[in-house]
């Protein structure tokens, strides 16, 4: 019986405790969109490469009335380079994860060449982040 993530991760094997995308302890049921147990909490969404595509991407999802925080990454202000070339995460609130994710899968599958150019580098976007609540 496939047990699911309650961030809308998907279906797991019932051997999977907790989902390797987000860290959240697998359900038996699929999450249902738009259920009232999910907060205005702020929650990760993806890790872009860099500031222009953070940005990029939030106005994709800005576009569709979510609203998305993006926050700079990196060794900070002392680094020897401009903090546009580090590592941007994206945030939302929970009630908008799952579409959220949606629109950035679509922008990322929309790239064809993203997945040949950026394997194996550091400029490839983040998944799988430790976090847990």
């Amino acid at each position: 019986m496939p047990r699911y993530c309650p961030a809308g991760d998907g279906a797991f094997d019932d051997w999977v405790d907790d989902c390797p995308e987000c860290g959240r302890e697998l359900q038996n049921e699929p999450v249902q969109e738009g259920a009232g147990e999910l907060s205005d909490d702020i929650v990760w969404l993806i890790t872009a490469p860099n500031e222009p595509e953070a940005q990029m991407w939030g106005n994709a999802i800005r576009a569709t009335n979510i609203p998305v925080f993006v926050r700079s990454g990196g060794p900070g202000v002392g680094a020897w380079a401009s903090v546009s070339s580090f590592e941007h995460d994206l945030l939302v609130r929970e009630r908008d994860l799952i579409p959220a994710r949606r629109i950035v899968k679509e922008l990322l599958d929309s790239t064809p060449f993203a997945s040949t150019v950026t394997r194996g580098r550091r400029s490839a976007p983040a998944r799988n982040p430790v976090r847990r609540r």
